[in-house]
Parts: C-alpha cells; structure tokens; sequence
C-alpha cells in the first residue's frame, strides 16, 4: 500500500475534498462537520491522505488530540477492508495511544470490530469506535 499526503497546498485540494465529502453522509450537521475538518486540513492542524494499492483507493482525514489519540474525521473509498490493517500499523508506529472513530454506519461498527475496535461511546446520532494500542 502507498500513503500519499494530500497537502493543503495543491492545485487540486478541492476536488480532493469533493471526493471525501460523502463521507459525512448520514452525519447530524453534516455541513458544518465538513467544513470543520476542511478546515483543519486547511490550517494543517489535520492531514488527509490517499492510500493506493491493488483493488484499493481510500481516503482519509486524520487528527490527532491532545490525549495522544488519532482520530478519524473522514474516511471513504474502496478497499476499506483490505488497507484497514496498514492504517493501524502506520497509527500504531507513531506511538499514538489509540484509534478512534465516529460513525453513523452500522456495517462500519461491524468492520471495526472484526479489526478489534470497541464500541466507546454512543449517541442517538453516532458511534464512537476506539482501538486502544499496545504499549500505550
């Protein structure tokens, strides 16, 4: 798999949101939820990146919060289940306490779970799934 940074600088950052945007489908205030995180790529304090390989093209934001957590803010794009693993083994080798992830999809709970994430919070709009690392 190759991780691309899709840095805020490039010519084709807004069709690069584009692509991402559906990720926020389903979610309470969906706007400003993406305009959030649009703008925390923007002003670098969350990076987005590509994941490429055979049958795979994913995109993801990613944020990491003052408790040493990496937190997903958008995820989208085909071979989910396939790049899973390289997600955590890239997270996990920079020493960050756990994996979070807010979603409103039931089938996204059950691909978490089958990579070991636990449920860690729930509302009547979301889930929070985490994956606490070792060693943290």
């Amino acid at each position: 798999m190759k991780f691309i940074l899709l840095k805020p600088t490039r010519a084709d950052i807004q069709a690069q949101f584009a692509l991402i945007k559906r990720s926020f489908n389903g979610v309470k205030n969906c706007k400003a939820e993406f305009d959030i995180t649009k703008e925390l790529v923007l002003s670098k304090q969350a990076s987005m990146y590509q994941v490429i390989g055979k049958g795979v093209s994913v995109r993801f934001i990613g944020f990491v919060t003052d408790d040493n957590d990496y937190l997903i803010l958008a995820l989208t794009g085909k071979g989910l289940v396939n790049v899973a693993p390289y997600i955590i083994d890239a997270v996990k080798s920079q020493g960050y306490r756990a994996i979070k992830y807010h979603t409103v999809r039931t089938g996204m709970t059950a691909i978490l779970r089958s990579f070991g994430f636990v449920q860690t919070e729930a509302t009547e709009h979301d889930t929070v799934m985490s994956l606490y690392l070792e060693g943290s």
